[in-house]
């Protein structure tokens, strides 16, 4: 058998120079999706791509888009006369005609239900401290507000998507964009908006103009096959941008085309793909999500694990220890990141948002934007920190803005970045045994299974789950010994069941834990807890008595699809390792 290895990756031919030459190409065009500006980036990427040895494909699809246009908001005070304040309007943000919407506005700090509740919204115009995002958006316009002002508390407003579908809508999806207005204001005129609204009594006018219809975007792939097997590992980040999207997101651009250089030079034991989506900012994912929809089968049965890349290389960026991942994921990224910074890496949980469309495929995924600012970073994003309630300064303050541009890129750590998806990508397409910790992943279930048990007391039956979720510890912690067997000497045949089970455990056990449960279809954009599945057994803690009868009965059905899959994960590792010791005792 052809065997690749557990070389150490060729960390040093990674390349700033290389690097920040295709960033400063890229930035040349505002790559808006479906439009020529964004075809020519994409033929760029090809012609790169294609020359570094890639074979690749171009294709255009249809997409539901939208391009936020001019917007305007007129203040009007009940005493002294009203002034116009700059702003910005979003994309699937409502359009006006030219006489907009006007109504009283009312502060309703964050947005959240409490407070949109105490502010009274109905037919007013709801102000909202922080990013525009969907939840918020679909939140206030439930409550009945007719229109959204947004304050930002950057010195530029931050573009923004407000759009609560993931990808282009479903005649069910349709019914669910947003029917209001929404504008968002920069500081200091967010920061007086403020103030005077909670001191007297105004009326708002919104105009609003937003171009949102089906248009053809482009998307691309670059193939380097593998030599053993029939499998590749997806690196993939979008290529539409706002304005000159320097970091976001011509920095993850570089990198990828700096990784296929490199590893075209190299033997691979499988494949690697590499995708660049349009859509990303203007459509809410739809490239990633047309093409999991367009080819499901091929990734259900080939592809070993989603590497995402966004917005990496800014200046002063360090790298984020909780940067997404999945358990079965975090041992490789930690492995990589130790090689190349000495640093230490935990990682975060995959969260509901940037073009992670494969979680009902059940691919593991690691990663999406890798580095970001320290919370107090000169650098940092005043609108991150506050929402996250200081604990990160995010991808910087020109993020999503008309100051995203090659000199908010610091070449080194561009280049720190680049090193670290090359370990990871060469560690997935070199190792005959895939990198996945599943034991990692069967103890995460047992952990949060045991603590919601205490949670909801008797309200909800765990014990048959937990049972589930111990016997896959015990069952995982075989394969593992396994793994590390065929690692230190592969052998064709079992390393080939072996890796088949770890792809198999990833089918079953990812959508249980990431999605609502329907693999055939995606979640909305909008935050989810830890396994969506339990959120009915969660809520029977503290549900009125009224509620409690009907989440019982979405609770009882939601536990017996987490103990169904985890009862066949257990039973697909068991009968693996079982055919393993058989093999061994037949030699």
């Amino acid at each position: 058998m052809a065997r690749v290895g557990r070389d150490a990756a060729p960390y040093d031919q990674v390349s700033a120079k290389r690097l920040m030459a295709d960033v400063e190409t890229l930035a040349r065009w505002v790559r808006l999706s479906g439009t020529p500006e964004e075809i020519e980036s994409f033929n760029y990427v090809r012609r790169r791509l294609r020359a570094a040895g890639c074979s690749t494909r171009l294709i255009l699809h249809d997409s539901l888009v939208s391009l936020p246009g001019e917007a305007s908001l007129l203040v009007i005070p009940a005493r002294g006369q009203g002034g116009p304040v700059a702003c910005v309007t979003h994309s699937f943000a409502a359009g006006t005609g030219p006489e907009g919407v006007e109504a009283l506005a009312v502060y309703a700090g964050s947005g959240r239900s409490a407070e949109l509740a105490a502010a009274h919204p109905i037919g007013k115009i709801a102000v909202v401290d922080g990013l525009a995002t969907p939840d918020r958006v679909h939140a206030a316009e439930m409550a009945g507000a007719v229109g959204l002002i947004f304050l930002n508390r950057d010195p530029l407003v931050h573009e923004m998507i407000v759009s609560p579908v993931w990808g282009s809508p479903t005649p069910e999806g349709v019914r669910k964009l947003p029917g209001v207005p929404v504008v968002s204001v920069a500081q200091p005129e967010g920061d007086i908006l403020r103030k005077s609204v909670a001191a007297e009594e105004l009326r708002a006018r919104i105009t609003a103009k937003v171009d949102t219809r089906w248009r053809k975007i482009p998307l691309l792939t670059a193939d380097l096959p593998g030599e053993v097997e029939d499998t590749f590992v997806l690196l993939a980040g979008h290529l539409d941008s706002w304005h000159r999207g320097a970091m976001d997101n011509g920095t993850a651009n570089a990198t990828m085309i700096e990784v296929a250089r490199v590893l075209a030079r190299m033997r691979r034991y499988r494949g690697v793909r590499l995708a660049f989506w349009s859509g990303h900012s203007h459509g809410r994912y739809s490239g990633s999500t047309w093409y999991a929809d367009h080819h499901w089968q091929e990734l259900d049965e080939r592809c070993v694990a989603h590497v995402n890349v966004d917005s990496v290389g800014g200046r002063g960026a360090v790298i984020n220890p909780h940067a997404y991942a999945m358990p079965e994921t975090s041992g490789v990224a930690d492995r990589v990141i130790a090689e190349v910074t000495g640093g230490r890496f935990e990682g975060g949980r995959v969260g509901r948002a940037g073009d992670q469309s494969f979680l009902g495929v059940g691919i593991p995924s690691l990663l999406m934007s890798l580095s970001e600012q320290p919370a107090d970073s000169a650098n940092a994003s005043q609108d991150f920190n506050i929402r996250t309630g200081g604990a990160t300064g995010g991808l910087g303050w020109w993020w999503h803005t008309t100051e995203d541009l090659p000199d908010k890129i610091d070449p080194d750590a561009l280049e720190r970045d680049c090193r670290i998806y090359l370990g990871i990508v060469h560690a997935f397409c070199t190792e005959p045994v895939l990198p996945l910790d599943y034991q990692a992943t069967a103890r995460a279930w047992l952990r949060k299974l045991r603590a919601l048990r205490q949670g909801v007391g008797r309200r909800a039956d765990l014990r048959p789950a937990v049972a589930e979720a111990q016997r896959l510890v015990k069952a995982t912690e075989a394969l593992g010994r396994l793994a590390r067997g065929l690692r230190a000497k592969p052998r064709k045949p079992a390393v080939r069941a072996l890796n088949n089970c770890l792809m198999a455990l990833g089918r079953v056990l990812i959508p249980a834990d990431h999605t609502r449960g329907d693999r055939f279809d995606h979640d909305a954009a909008l935050e989810q807890h830890d396994t969506p599945l339990l959120d009915a057994v969660r809520a029977q803690a503290t549900a009125a008595p009224e509620a409690v009868r009907p989440l019982e009965v979405r609770a009882v059905r939601d536990l017996n699809a987490v103990q169904f899959a985890l009862s066949l994960a257990a039973e697909m590792t068991e009968a693996t390792v079982r055919d393993a010791r058989a093999e061994v005792r037949r030699r």
